[in-house]
């Protein structure tokens, strides 16, 4: 008996810490260079993780192919793509999964120029209108200047998500053992068999 008890005191601990919201903040700049930073922060921000800011390192070269290696074949995951309704259940899961992040902020700061005050101009007279409806409808702040003068883009760009875990975990259960993902899996588990 206590072992049940311990196995389900085990998954309620893992459903409560699934069901802690967390946030990601994206924030992008372009002034002289262009830099990105993505903040995730768990337990209501006590955990939090900085992603971003560091330099990539060179690729390094990839060592000669061997005469004896087996080619790998995209036949399998060709199959699973074509396997019917497939691609309609994975759009369905991104649009489940947008519906299910809140968006807490989107901040847009830009000041841009063409070079050529009449290119600037009508630049602004096409997504003017469109800056206007896309803050009326979502948390969207968007500042957006021209400058005529010279040809430029500068800026920043802020994002702050809210997500549930526990939702997205239950969007990928229930993808999975979906009918047709099972179906798209066998599809290309006979493919890499042929």
């Amino acid at each position: 008996m206590w072992i049940l008890g311990t196995v389900l005191g085990v998954l309620l601990f893992f459903v409560l810490l699934l069901a802690i919201p967390v946030d990601v903040v994206f924030y992008v700049e372009k002034e002289e260079e262009f830099k990105s930073r993505t903040t995730v922060k768990w337990l209501f921000g006590l955990v939090s993780k900085d992603i971003g800011g560091r330099k990539q390192k060179p690729a390094r070269e990839k060592p000669a192919k061997e005469k004896g290696k087996k080619k790998r074949s995209i036949r399998p995951l060709l199959a699973m793509l074509r396997s019917r309704g497939f691609l309609r259940r994975v759009l369905r899961l991104f649009r489940d999964m947008l519906r299910r992040t809140k968006v807490r902020e989107l901040k847009l700061d830009v000041r841009v120029g063409l070079g050529d005050p009449a290119d600037t101009g009508l630049l602004f007279a096409a997504i003017g209108p469109m800056a206007g409806y896309l803050t009326a409808f979502t948390p969207l702040d968007v500042e957006v200047e021209p400058d005529f003068e010279q040809e430029t883009l500068r800026g920043h760009f802020r994002s702050d998500v809210r997500i549930l875990p526990i939702q997205f975990v239950l969007l990928f259960v229930l993808f999975a053992l979906s009918s047709t993902t099972l179906r798209a899996l066998w599809a290309m588990a006979a493919a890499g068999r042929k």
